[in-house]
C-alpha cells in the first residue's frame, strides 16, 4: 500500500517513512518546513493557513497513488483541521491524536513530553477529553534539535539536563503511571529514558501502525 507520509521536518518524516518501509508498507515523503524552529514558526500561522498547505501536498500525495495519509507529528496534527481534510480529500488521515483520545483510563497521573508548549498543550487537552488526569505538560524543542543533529541519546541527557529531569519524575510522591513521547523525534531516545526510570513510556507509533494496518 503507498501511504503519504507526512510531519514537520525532513527528519521526522524520514523516520516515518523508514518506519513504514519496516512494516511493508510503500511511503510517499512529504515534509511540511525545512527544521525544528520553522516548524514550530508554521503551528503559530492560522490553523487555517497550514490546513490549506496540508491539504496541497494530499492533493500531491494522492496524485502519486498514496491510499492513506499517516501524519507522524503530533505538532502538525494538532494544529489543522484532520477531519475538514478527511472529508473533503476523501482519504483517511492517520494522526497521533486518535492515541491520546483512546488511552486507558487507568493512566490518571501523566508526563506528557512534548516538541512545544502548543502541542503539549493539545495533547494535554485531547488526553482530558473523557477522563479528568493529572499530567505535567513539558515542550523541548532544544531536544528536537538535538536529535536532528544525530547527537547521540547519551549525549543528549548531558547536555540537556534530562537525568534531573526524570529524577523529578521518580521521586514524586505521587508518581506518574506513564510519560508519553508526544513527539514523534523521540523514540530515537526511548531506551536511554528506560535507564533512567521504571516509569512507563508509551509510544503512539505503534497504535498508529495498527490503525494503518485496518482495512
Amino acid at each position: 500500500m503507498k501511504v503519504g507520509v507526512f510531519a514537520g521536518t525532513y527528519v521526522d518524516t524520514k523516520m516515518g517513512v523508514e518506519l513504514l518501509k519496516k512494516r511493508g508498507f510503500e511511503p510517499l515523503s512529504f515534509p511540511i518546513s525545512k527544521n525544528p524552529k520553522d516548524q514550530s514558526a508554521l503551528q503559530y500561522y492560522s490553523r487555517e493557513e497550514l490546513t490549506n498547505i496540508v491539504e496541497e501536498k494530499i492533493r500531491e500525495a494522492k496524485k502519486e497513488g498514496a491510499e492513506k495519509i499517516f501524519i507522524y507529528c503530533n505538532s502538525l496534527s494538532a494544529s489543522i483541521d484532520v477531519e475538514g481534510l478527511t472529508h473533503r480529500q476523501s482519504i483517511e488521515i492517520i494522526t497521533p491524536l486518535d492515541f491520546y483520545r483512546n488511552l486507558d483510563s487507568s493512566y490518571e497521573d501523566i508526563v506528557i513530553l512534548a516538541a512545544n508548549s502548543k502541542s503539549a498543550h493539545g495533547i494535554d487537552k485531547i488526553l482530558s477529553e473523557k477522563t479528568f488526569r493529572n499530567t505535567i505538560a513539558i515542550g523541548i524543542l532544544a531536544l528536537v534539535e538535538e536529535i536532528e543533529k544525530k547527537t547521540s541519546p547519551e549525549e543528549i541527557v548531558h547536555k540537556l539536563g534530562l537525568r534531573e529531569l526524570f529524577n523529578f519524575f521518580n521521586k514524586m510522591e505521587r508518581r506518574p503511571s506513564a510519560i508519553i513521547l508526544g513527539c514523534t523525534h523521540f523514540p530515537y531516545m526511548k531506551e536511554e529514558f528506560e535507564k533512567l526510570t521504571e516509569i512507563e513510556i508509551l509510544d503512539p507509533a505503534e497504535d498508529m501502525i495498527k490503525r494503518l494496518n485496518n482495512k
